[in-house]
């Protein structure tokens, strides 16, 4: 390979692996302040789509934030067939649901100040893997051995 494409090839897994980072930070920081309400569901309305097994359910959930009482649709989708039928208005209304966010006081600590995350756990999941940072410094690595000719047989 030339000197310019392994130049340009490690300043670009630099630049991935600073963007990276700084994601993976932000999150973390967003999952160290933030905390979990647990929501009641106040409705749910269904949708079935014509010609699919499918189903859209909209929640209207109620939950407590910084003390006072807030309200969110949420939406998600059911599959159903004839041996696995859609649950009942009833089933759904039991589901339970848990609305992570930044409190007031901590929200200095976090750039996602006002974001909402729904999920089915009080416990918030983390959704970025450290094994594709793990492949970026593998290829930032061997970036660096190229274009210092280790490879080389000479």
């Amino acid at each position: 390979m030339s000197k310019p494409i392994i130049r340009i090839t490690l300043f670009l897994c630099v630049v991935c692996l600073i963007l990276g980072i700084r994601t993976n930070w932000r999150e973390y920081t967003f999952r160290k302040a933030s905390t979990a309400a647990k929501a009641t569901v106040i409705s749910v309305d269904t949708e079935l789509k014509s010609g699919r097994a499918i189903a859209i359910v909209d929640y209207v959930l109620a939950y407590e934030r910084d003390n006072v009482t807030d309200t969110i649709s949420h939406f998600t989708t059911e599959a159903y067939y004839t041996t696995k039928p859609l649950p009942s208005i009833e089933e759904l209304k039991n589901n339970v649901f848990y609305v992570h966010y930044a409190p007031k006081i901590k929200s200095n600590e976090t750039p996602f100040k006002d974001r909402l995350f729904i999920s089915d756990s009080n416990l918030l999941e983390n959704d970025f893997y450290t094994g594709w940072f793990i492949r970026m410094i593998f290829v930032l690595m061997v970036g660096y051995l190229l274009s210092k000719g280790f490879f080389r047989n000479n």
